[in-house]
């Protein structure tokens, strides 16, 4: 009968339940043990010390009432005195129903004697006080009635010192049981733990035995020793996955012996898809020789297959550069690479991606060179550029004289006359700066994508760059009642960068930072030195980012908010400027509770 390996694990499984259950019952039981013994401790014991304790207040109560009505003679003090002796009648019935411990019943029959007595001598008492005055009651509750008071209280302490004696051997019986239970449950259990962990290292080694062994049997196959056969070891599904195996390399090994013509037709089949590819492709062995051209490589360098094949590339290729790459690819045994160049004075730009040719041991034996003309993209990408400059300049000169004329309005004197007049020009105002702003970023981000060299380097100090940044928002800060902090490690490096636009990086994420916090809310500025690099951050309290978002922020045009203002550049040129300088730019943010931006420079030793 077979046996599947499901139902091994099974039973396995089976088993550590099986030891689960045993220490899960023997801990339950000793619980409730535990939880019965408490029961115990608190209920009986305590009612009795409880009980106890309201006959020792009443009986105090009425010897104070009998001492009152002596003095006074006053018949309330009698009346108070049966009241609280129903209540000593309650509580002696409950304590006489709930003896429990030795000794506790003879001392109950001596308190109702004694208490009986107790009541006898009162009336005697007011009998006397009636009669005789004052003197001889004082005598007669001196002489009869205090013994009787004194005999009480102390049998009552006496019951209550042998509930309280009680209760403190039962917490020390409970607490032995408790330790008891505790080094059983422990030696229980780890005793269930070893067998568990023994029989799950027999059953799973056992299991896995016959996986080890396929494995090496696929390894000789993946080396391309096809003739090996795997030993069936098992008759669940190991066994039929190994007889499975075994008929898969047979079939491969007849293959192996009748397809070399097919290989050959295949061979043939990819080098005319090459041929026919639009853009120019060269494959060159491990020598650099020229091992295959298509016919667009042929038209574009002018040269033929038959005139190429076997010379090595910088024969037929005049281009130094060009062999450079290669070789770099080659000797640094990178799988894949890509970089832009010019040919035939920058009338073409290809980006050239190099992709290394392996056999199946992953051995090299060759590379194929792709040249992907792009230069159609490159044109668009500088009449893209050219006409955002244009726009951008041919913009800004009128929007420049309507700032200079709302400022001039702002400070006439029609503005104090005409509130509504005011708001209008502000918002002229306000509209306009945001405008320049929008257009500035474009002018920017233009600058550094077309020419990533204009980075005026030299050395400045971090806490110079956040000053400047944060003076220019401390009445904005203001206005929304938002905590501004810095924090500044001390003796931080200064930084060999662009100090200007480094600003332009850091007012992008301040002003971010106070645009999306809302009033009363609070930014932290900060930087500090972390291996090599000073890393300066800022972290607010507004609105967050979520989590699909923050992979995207940094793209251009990408707005995470698509409800507010702004073009979704701030971020981008932030990245690159950051980028240039050697350095990277990230968020870290849960939405509804805030970001953190932050981004590091390297420190340079000079």
């Amino acid at each position: 009968m077979k046996t599947s390996l499901k139902l091994k694990f099974f039973c396995l499984f089976l088993a550590l339940l099986f030891t689960n259950f045993v220490i899960g019952g023997v801990s339950l039981y000793n619980l409730f043990k535990v939880e019965n013994n408490t029961s115990k401790l608190t209920s009986s014991n305590y009612a009795s010390i409880k009980a106890t304790n309201k006959m020792l207040q009443i009986i105090d109560e009425e010897a104070q009432d009998i001492i009152s009505y002596i003095n006074s003679k006053n018949p309330i003090y009698i009346r108070n005195f049966y009241d609280t002796n129903n209540n000593f009648h309650e509580n002696f019935t409950f304590q006489s129903n709930n003896a429990t411990e030795e000794g506790e019943k003879v001392i109950n029959e001596n308190i109702k004697s004694t208490y009986s007595d107790f009541l006898d001598s009162l009336t005697s008492l007011i009998e006397i006080r009636d009669s005789k005055g004052k003197e001889a009651a004082l005598n007669k509750y001196t002489n009869e009635i205090q013994p009787l008071y004194e005999k009480l209280n102390k049998s009552l302490r006496d019951i209550s010192e042998i509930n309280d004696k009680a209760m403190t051997d039962k917490k020390d019986s409970m607490n032995k049981n408790i330790e008891s239970a505790i080094k059983v449950t422990i030696c229980l259990s780890l005793f269930l733990i070893l067998v568990g962990l023994a029989l799950s290292v027999k059953y799973i080694n056992k299991f896995l035995n016959p996986l080890y062994s396929l494995h090496d049997d696929i390894i000789k196959a993946k080396e391309g020793d096809f003739t090996h056969r795997a030993e069936i070891l098992t008759d669940d599904e190991i066994g039929i996955l190994a007889e499975e195996f075994n008929n898969m390399s047979e079939k491969i090994n007849q293959f192996q012996h009748s397809t070399f013509g097919k290989l050959l037709d295949e061979k043939n089949r990819s080098m005319t898809i090459i041929k026919s590819i639009s853009d120019p492709i060269i494959v060159l062995d491990t020598n650099y020789r020229i091992v295959l051209l298509n016919d667009e490589a042929e038209n574009y360098f002018r040269i033929t297959q038959a005139q190429a094949t076997g010379r090595h590339v910088l024969e037929t290729l005049t281009y130094g550069e060009l062999f450079d790459f290669i070789s770099n690819v080659m000797d640094n045994n990178i799988e894949k690479d890509s970089k832009i160049m010019s040919f035939k004075n920058n009338s073409t730009i290809f980006k050239i991606n190099l992709s290394k040719i392996n056999d199946n041991m992953n051995k090299t034996n060759g590379i194929v060179v792709y040249f992907q003309n792009i230069t159609e993209i490159k044109k668009v990408e500088k009449l893209k550029h050219d006409l955002i400059s244009s726009l951008s300049h041919e913009i800004k000169t009128p929007l420049t004289s309507i700032m200079m004329g709302a400022s001039l309005l702002e400070d006439s004197e029609m503005m104090e006359s005409n509130k509504n007049f005011n708001k209008i020009v502000s918002a002229i105002s306000e509209d306009s700066q945001k405008l320049l702003n929008l257009i500035n970023n474009f002018l920017r981000y233009g600058q550094l994508e077309s020419d990533q060299k204009l980075l005026n380097m030299d050395f400045c100090s971090a806490y110079d760059i956040i000053n400047r940044s944060v003076e220019e928002y401390y009445s904005l800060l203001e206005n929304k009642s938002i905590e501004l902090r810095i924090g500044l490690q001390d003796n931080l490096p200064e930084l060999h960068v662009d100090e200007e636009k480094i600003g332009w990086v850091l007012n992008n994420l301040l002003s971010n930072a106070v645009k999306y916090t809302k009033n009363f809310g609070s930014v932290l500025i900060g930087a500090y030195e972390n291996n090599g690099y000073v890393s300066i951050f800022v972290k607010d309290t507004g609105i967050g980012i979520t989590n699909e978002y923050q992979t995207r922020i940094f793209e251009k045009f990408f707005r995470a908010n698509s409800e507010s203002d702004g073009t979704g550049l701030g971020l981008a040129l932030s990245k690159q400027i950051v980028e240039l300088h050697g350095g990277n730019i990230y968020c870290e943010s849960q939405y509804g509770l805030g970001s953190t931006f932050t981004f590091e420079l390297p420190i340079r030793e000079d």
